[in-house]
């Protein structure tokens, strides 16, 4: 009898302990579109990362670090990624083009390990031009997966410089689909800058380009409402369909616990 009852703390043991997991996690779409015009710029795969707060992916006026650096420079998510460490990946597998999306779905915890979003991503073509949030609370994950929300939406409206490169178009990312000429053809190519991050301008950005005639105006991303629209949407994770025999199965065991003890 007394095997019997263990079996019996230990299955309803197991079965709480897979429901409680189950009733923590939530499925999250994340997707984002390029708001850009036709011609506008275009953006690598965005990375994101879901965290309780305390991830700063950058600060405005500091220099960028090598997970920044890598992003802004060639679209290369993996380093930040790696220093990142919790729930992440990319939305998206190409480049994503003037008016259109890209989305990818990440199951997070609802106990306040996901309760925010950083991102970022290279704007194209650039030297080291990219988009991010430099405030890690600013998109705020709480009330959609407690429910309150049904989605959260951020419109993207700045595009930073690293600072790290030099911005010289000859030596800059993904010119080839714009027209212009020259252009890097493998990763950290452009002469080192050793700045710091700051907001960069529509208007400056086409000064850097030497475009032989090409007509670039579209560009000129200061005068974008938005470069993108990133969209949080979350349900939770289904139950699989063994747990609700388990339950049923517990229901009864704790009742013949009952009775017999």
């Amino acid at each position: 009898m007394r095997i019997n009852q263990r079996v019996t703390r230990l299955a309803a043991l197991f079965g709480l302990a897979t429901l409680t997991a189950t009733a923590h996690a939530a499925q999250v779409e994340v997707t984002i579109t390029n708001n850009a015009p036709t011609g506008g710029t275009w953006l690598t795969p965005l990375w994101v990362g879901f965290h309780d707060g305390s991830f700063d992916a950058f600060d405005a006026g500091s220099p960028a670090s090598a997970g920044i650096e890598a992003i802004a420079e060639d679209g290369n998510a993996m380093p930040l990624g790696a220093s990142f460490g919790g729930v992440g990946g990319l939305v998206g597998g190409a480049p994503i083009a003037p008016g259109t999306s890209a989305s990818a779905q990440f199951t997070v915890g609802e106990d306040g390990s996901a309760s925010f979003l950083s991102f970022a991503a290279m704007v194209l073509p650039s030297s080291d031009f990219f988009i991010g949030n430099d405030n890690p609370l600013a998109v705020a994950l709480g009330g959609l997966l407690d429910g309150t929300l049904g989605r959260v939406s951020v419109d993207v409206v700045r595009v930073w410089d690293a600072g790290t490169e030099v911005n010289d178009f000859a030596t800059s990312a993904a010119n080839g689909l714009f027209g212009i000429p020259g252009g890097q053809n493998g990763p950290n190519q452009g002469a080192d800058e050793n700045g710091v991050i700051t907001a960069a301008l529509g208007s400056d950005y086409l000064a850097y380009l030497n475009l032989g005639g090409v007509d670039v105006s579209a560009l000129d991303f200061s005068s974008y409402e938005s470069l993108a629209t990133i969209t949080v949407t979350a349900q939770p994770v289904p139950l699989p369909a063994s747990l609700p025999l388990i339950g049923g199965a517990l229901a009864g065991l704790g009742f013949m616990r009952r009775r017999v003890g």
